[in-house]
């Protein structure tokens, strides 16, 4: 009689549900996603070179205002990524190094290229501070778009 009552190991794994698994899981990947691109963001903020111009050399956070909209577009990419749920733990680990390397090349780019100084006042102008980000966001977009297709 005792045979009959037991449950093999097997047999537990079978019952459990895999939606809530996925989810947790959804839930890590998608964090570290949104980490990678906010620590882009905050980096290139504080070390990218300002916009000066004028007489006075005014200094404008041009990085920060533009990194922080990119990356409010790219974190509704990610959210879309997680809500479309993009496939299993292999499909997450090669979306969140993607867009990690967008992300880390974004803040590597905004902070490291030189800036166009014209004009007699000498106006500076980091010209990848502004493009970057925006590049970033966009293909960030772009690749959360190939995950979505490729799951259906």
């Amino acid at each position: 009689m005792q045979n009959e009552t037991r449950i093999r190991l097997p047999e537990l794994m079978e019952a459990r549900p895999t939606g809530t698994i996925e989810r947790r899981n959804g839930y890590l990947y998608g964090g570290l996603a949104l980490a990678g691109i906010w620590l882009a963001v905050v980096f290139a903020s504080i070390f990218a070179p300002d916009l000066v111009t004028g007489t006075t050399q005014d200094h404008f956070p041009v990085a920060l205002v533009v990194g922080v909209l990119a990356g409010l577009a790219a974190t509704r990419s990610v959210v879309r990524a997680f809500t479309q749920r993009i496939g299993g733990a292999s499909r997450w680990v090669g979306y969140d190094l993607a867009v990690g390397a967008i992300w880390l090349a974004v803040g590597l780019t905004s902070i490291f290229l030189p800036v166009t100084v014209s004009g007699t006042d000498p106006t500076r102008m980091p010209v990848a501070a502004l493009v970057a980000p925006i590049a970033g966001a966009i293909l960030t977009g772009a690749i959360t778009e190939l995950f979505v297709a490729a799951r259906r």
